[in-house]
């Protein structure tokens, strides 16, 4: 069983990886303009401080150094007890001077002055609720002049920053997943289409065929898929037609087998008898001749049982195709004409000679000409045509019969499949056979009521 399918495997390493992208970046640009930021509003804030000690400020009034830049001013004794502050609202742990001094830190800027680091000190401090950065100066005798800028406006920009960011992240997110899952829907739409035809096919149905909606790799696969399925269907065709034939091939041999010997000792005993007239009245003497006409042709359909079931080597030999269907045709002109049958020839001089078993082919032309005048019991245009196509030559033979019905052409070439009365359904299956001993096919199209067309295939190139 399947844990994730192909979809989610697409799309879900996808939206990791943007994930990942979309928050790390915003977060990261926040924090690179943030320290960015903090080192402007560092250089320039100990520019203000250097300006106060130059100008003399820092012995005025601290109020009017509060009121000019906007900061607050804290002085720290050598004890660190807060000797002067322009912060008010402090909480009453905030005013414990102690707390006040860890919370400054001034144990570490009084070692730093100590050490006569000129470089300047800053620390971030939260003082009655609200961040400062705070820059220290020392004044004799050992104290502490603090400036305290506000942060609160910088912090509050930060963090909208921060949001913005973030919300573009999940909107970039959101697209993402979108397109991410648009992409797999696309590819796996069609993957899942083909399974489902597998398994319609797993079924026995060879008939199914995928719809080819892409012409890309997976529209290739469909159309791959569909091939096969039609492969399949034609193999197995091939196989069913090939039990049929092989059980109607030992049908027919034991059938012929046991009616030849007694139909043989019958036809001896009715010749007997006709040999002694003086015996028989006219009556009887035309019942005998009947007997002998039926005996004849049930010989004639035994020799075919037999014919079909054991089928003799082909004698090939290189020569045109057209005399041989000329042959035929000359031997059945008066019966053509008998039935009022019109013969339209159109042979091509182009045909190119192939191999064949003349025989075998007259049987075959004759077999095709006797349904077509079967087919014409009125009367009717018979055209035999002849062209080379793709490698073959074919003889088209036509006729303005009465036509097959469409569910009966698919069974034609079945042995024992007829709709006459007087036939055995043997004789297309023997065409079909024939002309597949010499590699090629038949091919049958008809509409009731509008005739029939017959194309009969021969290879050139196996031939040659």
């Amino acid at each position: 069983m399947r844990r994730y399918s192909i979809q989610t495997k697409i799309v879900l390493p996808f939206l990791l990886l943007f994930a990942c992208v979309t928050i790390f970046v915003p977060l990261l640009t926040v924090e690179l303009f943030a320290w960015k930021y903090s080192e402007q509003f560092t250089r320039e804030t100990q520019g203000w401080l250097n300006t106060i000690v130059e100008t003399g400020f820092i012995r005025e009034d601290s109020d009017k150094v509060k009121k000019a830049y906007s900061v607050e001013i804290m002085i720290f004794g050598s004890d660190y007890t807060l000797n002067h502050s322009t912060l008010i609202g402090l909480s009453d742990a905030e005013q414990d001077w102690e707390n006040l001094a860890k919370k400054m830190r001034l144990s570490e800027v009084k070692k730093h002055f100590q050490k006569a680091d000129e470089t300047p000190m800053t620390h971030d401090v939260t003082l009655a609720g609200k961040p400062y950065k705070v820059f220290y100066l020392s004044l004799p005798p050992e104290r502490f002049y603090c400036l305290l800028r506000p942060m609160e406006k910088i912090a509050e920009a930060k963090r909208t920053l921060t949001w913005y960011m973030l919300g573009i992240a999940v909107l970039v997110m959101a697209l993402i997943a979108f397109i991410s899952y648009r992409i797999g829907k696309n590819l796996t739409n069609p993957i899942k289409v083909l399974v489902d035809s597998t398994a319609r096919v797993a079924t026995g149905d060879l008939d199914e065929q995928c719809e080819i909606k892409t012409h890309d790799e997976i529209g290739e696969l469909a159309a791959a898929f569909n091939q096969m399925t039609r492969d399949l269907k034609e193999f197995r065709d091939q196989l069913i037609q090939a039990e049929r034939l092989a059980t109607a091939g030992k049908m027919a041999a034991s059938f012929a087998h046991e009616i030849r010997n007694p139909l043989s000792s019958m036809r001896m005993l009715a010749q007997m008898l006709m040999q002694k007239p003086e015996m028989l009245g006219e009556k009887h003497q035309r019942s005998i001749r009947y007997i002998l006409e039926e005996i004849e042709r049930i010989d004639t359909i035994v020799k075919g049982l037999m014919e079909f079931a054991r089928p003799s080597s082909l004698d090939l030999k290189q020569q045109p195709i057209a005399p041989v269907l000329q042959a035929v045709l000359a031997l059945m002109e008066a019966n053509l004409a008998h039935h009022k049958i019109q013969l339209v020839l159109n042979l091509s001089r182009e045909t190119p000679e192939i191999q064949f078993d003349s025989d075998k082919l007259k049987q075959v032309f004759m077999n095709v000409v006797l349904n077509a005048m079967e087919a014409m019991p009125q009367g009717g245009v018979l055209q035999v045509s002849t062209f080379t196509e793709n490698n073959s030559v074919c003889i088209k033979v036509e006729d303005t019969g009465v036509g097959i019905p469409g569910a009966d052409v698919e069974h034609l070439f079945e042995p024992f499949f007829t709709r006459k009365t007087r036939g055995t359904g043997l004789g297309l299956a023997n065409v079909k056979r024939i002309l597949e001993e010499h590699g090629g096919d038949v091919e049958i199209e008809s509409a009731l009521g509008e005739g029939t067309e017959v194309l009969l295939w021969l290879p050139v190139a196996a031939s040659a």
